[in-house]
């Protein structure tokens, strides 16, 4: 489109020219000098074209002038026009600074090759010395913009797939802070039991059993896809677990029934005002209510906890404000804080939408995802995007530049005072329509009613083009190149063009009858054409560049989504072995409770131990400094194995590794160990790290024969939440990861990775 629009630009000028009648020779230079300034110009609007060309590009601007200023010594004004080219690439070149002053020059060069000539023609040229250029640079800037906008486009694609299971990661925080807290809580109490009160010791243990298979299975759901909670299912498991950590509960539910994204948001302020108070008071007393009040359901919780009632208001609670932020995205309000009686209160107001609107607040729910300091991290403030207010100012200003060039041909027939007022408020009425039109984007009624606009519009602009003409004569050509450009905008493809050529050939009926002149009508039609096509483009440019400025915000955004999922990714990579592990020492202490009470209190001490350092793997994954190490994995492997009565075989002396390809390894290893406690039933384990050819490889064997068929250990990058999560992360390192049976019966997970690429 920006070539053809160029080539009608240059069809315009040489009819000027080959209507002089200059000889043979003159003739073939002006086409040998059309064709070097068309090659020239998109060599310099379209940098891809010919890059290696680009790169000279001061030089080729400099050919460009001696070619647009030479031949008017024997071509006169009739070559003029050459010198709006080089105007437009002055700016496409040059930075602004120096760009735009050499437009204003360039403008001013048009005035002095007309300045003999009458008033109407000099403004009309100084007009179209401005209009031209302007034409040129928004549309070479339009090709640029579509072509990062579809790149945009494609990137948005994939990145929305982590922005989608984002909100199901963002539950990791809550249940598992919950969920570890309770386990600690427990075990330490079952610890002080076992020797006095070995039976109920058993019970609590079996609390820390069915938390830490529930946790199991959240982490697996949360991973997975949405996990929707109920506050009522979440109210009554709370009552049950501070009942038997001593804490005595008081519920008061007359909630009734919510929607499901209340009651996900409530459940979840729940469990995480819970977790808060089990971590840091030392409560004795609790009080949960959950009421509707007016037309928003409250959730209360209080407890006597000392310890969190000094927590200032408005602290900096990671899991407070990222609750807070998805309460406030529906509307909500959290409210946290020491109360009259020096009781801690949390309180989470939520207004109740009603069916219309409940399905947009599911979105609102589901797109919040990024809390007000990621927001600011991928939206810098006090600064804005200029692409799309310089797409818009250049689309107004050649909206601006024909409204007045064809102001001036209405007037250069010298209408009486009458019709040329006329002839102007015509005129300006369909420039006023005509920027509804290009700018129909930027106004949200336009969305509500297109039909509408898009028929009314149209139909305004056609009849402003043809029924004047039957009052104000030949005085009145209209706007054709608006009219056109619309019917492109707002028709299907085939009806757009079938329109343009209609209003082409009534122009040039019309013009004709006043104007006999070849050369004018050739004039006529080429402008008309070029109007349409420039109205077209610039107005389809501005909208692009708007949707190029909010992907480009997108994408940063997307790209903190990312590595956040990435972290979700390393927590179910790194706690789905502690709570296996902490499961099957707690199913040991209970088999050893009461028989050898002083080995049950040993293997309480080692699951203490390792629900502190989940709390701490936690940590450090969302701190994004995760740092692992094969060889205290492998050591950690092996007494845990030993533990549980499986003889393993250990040998992971390959030397140093990279610290990313030593963290997967380490993964890998803790996540297949994973595997096996969890799908099998293994008595021997061979885990076995050594240096090839080309880098490293870690091989996991066991004997367990249901690993070998289990659900989940396929080694797809989709598969199971687990081997997949790790086949992700060992391509990242330029890896290959296998698992499955080998023909011994066997089950092998085994990871290749080349150093030298994954050092690269």
């Amino acid at each position: 489109m920006t070539a053809a629009a160029l080539l009608g630009f240059f069809v315009i000028d040489a009819v000027f020219i080959w209507a002089e009648n200059p000889p043979w020779w003159e003739r073939i230079v002006a086409l040998l000098g059309f064709v070097a300034i068309l090659g020239l110009q998109l060599v310099h609007s379209f940098p891809q074209l010919l890059p290696s060309v680009y790169r000279y590009r001061y030089a080729t601007w400099s050919l460009q002038a001696v070619l647009a200023y030479a031949p008017l010594a024997l071509f006169g004004y009739a070559w003029g026009g050459m010198t709006e080219f080089l105007t437009a690439s002055s700016v496409l070149i040059f930075p602004a600074v120096i760009g735009w002053p050499l437009f204003g020059a360039g403008v001013l060069t048009c005035w002095g090759l007309y300045s003999g000539r009458d008033t109407n023609t000099v403004l009309y040229n100084v007009v179209e010395g401005a209009l031209i250029p302007l034409v040129v640079i928004g549309l070479s800037r339009m090709s640029d913009m579509i072509v990062k906008l579809h790149r945009s486009r494609e990137e948005l694609s994939r990145l929305a797939v982590a922005g989608e299971r984002l909100r199901f990661a963002r539950d990791l925080h809550d249940v598992l802070g919950f969920s570890l807290s309770a386990i600690s809580l427990k075990c330490e109490l079952a610890y002080r039991l076992l020797a006095d009160a070995p039976a109920k010791a058993n019970e609590e243990l079996g609390e820390v059993l069915s938390t830490s298979r529930k946790a199991l299975a959240d982490v697996r759901s949360v991973s997975r896809g949405y996990r929707e909670m109920s506050l009522s299912g979440e109210a009554k498991a709370a009552v049950s677990m501070l009942s038997a950590a001593g804490i005595h509960t008081t519920l008061k539910f007359e909630v009734g029934q919510l929607p499901a994204v209340v009651d996900t948001v409530l459940a979840t302020a729940l469990r995480e005002g819970l977790t808060n108070m089990l971590r840091h008071s030392k409560a004795e007393k609790c009080e949960i209510r959950a009421e509707r009040v007016g037309a928003g359901a409250v959730l209360t919780l209080t407890n006597d906890g000392i310890g969190r009632a000094r927590l200032p208001k408005g602290g900096t609670d990671g899991g407070l404000t990222a609750l807070e932020c998805r309460i406030k995205k529906l509307g909500g309000i959290l409210d946290h804080g020491a109360n009259d009686q020096g009781w801690f209160r949390l309180e989470a107001v939520v207004p109740l939408p009603d069916q219309a609107e409940e399905d947009r607040g599911a979105d609102l729910a589901a797109a919040s995802d990024t809390d007000d300091a990621e927001r600011s991290s991928v939206q810098p403030q006090g600064h804005r995007d200029l692409v799309p207010r310089a797409a818009t100012a250049i689309t107004l200003a050649v909206l601006v530049g024909y409204f007045f060039a064809y102001s001036l041909i209405a007037m250069s027939y010298q209408p009486p005072f009458g019709k040329a007022v006329a002839a102007e408020l015509l005129i300006f009425a369909t420039f006023v329509i005509q920027l509804a039109v290009s700018f129909q984007w930027r106004f949200a009624w336009s969305a509500r009613h297109p039909r509408l606009l898009s028929h009314g519009a149209l139909a305004a602009l056609l009849l402003l083009q043809c029924v004047p003409w039957f009052f104000l004569g030949p005085t009145w050509l209209g706007l054709p190149g608006f009219v056109a450009g619309s019917a492109l905008l707002m028709l299907p493809t085939t009806a757009g063009w079938g329109a343009v050529a209609a209003l082409t050939v009534l122009t040039d009926i019309v013009f004709r009858q006043v104007d006999g002149m070849l050369t004018d009508l050739i004039y006529e039609t080429a402008y008309t054409l070029i109007c349409a096509l420039v109205v077209f483009g610039l107005s389809r440019m501005a909208q692009l560049a708007s949707e190029l400025h909010w992907s480009r915000t997108e994408i940063a955004r997307l790209a903190v989504t990312t590595e956040r999922l990435r972290f979700a990714r390393d927590l179910h990579d790194l706690l789905g072995f502690s709570l296996s592990a902490i499961t099957l020492k707690c199913e040991l202490v209970r088999r050893l409770a009461q028989t050898k009470p002083v080995q049950a209190q040993a293997e309480l001490t080692e699951v203490l131990q390792i629900a502190r350092q989940a709390l701490a793997d936690v940590r450090t994954v969302a701190e994004g400094r995760q740092r692992m190490s094969l060889s205290a994995e492998a050591e950690s492997a092996t007494a845990m194995l030993a533990g549980v009565g499986i003889r393993a075989t250990v040998d992971t002396d390959c030397g140093e590794l990279p610290g990313e390809v030593e963290t997967v390894l380490a993964t890998m290893l803790r996540e297949g160990l994973t595997n096996m406690l969890r799908h099998s039933k293994a008595a021997h384990c061979e885990i076995t790290a050594e240096r090839t050819a080309a880098g490293v490889r870690l091989t996991l064997v066991n004997d367990g024969v249901d690993g070998c068929a289990a659900p989940g250990l396929d080694s797809k990058v989709n598969g199971g939440s687990g081997i997949g999560n790790l086949t992700t992360r060992v391509n990242a390192v330029n890896g290959r990861l296998e698992a499955g049976a080998r023909p011994d019966g066997r089950f092998e997970l085994k990871a290749e990775v080349e150093l030298l690429a994954a050092v690269a």
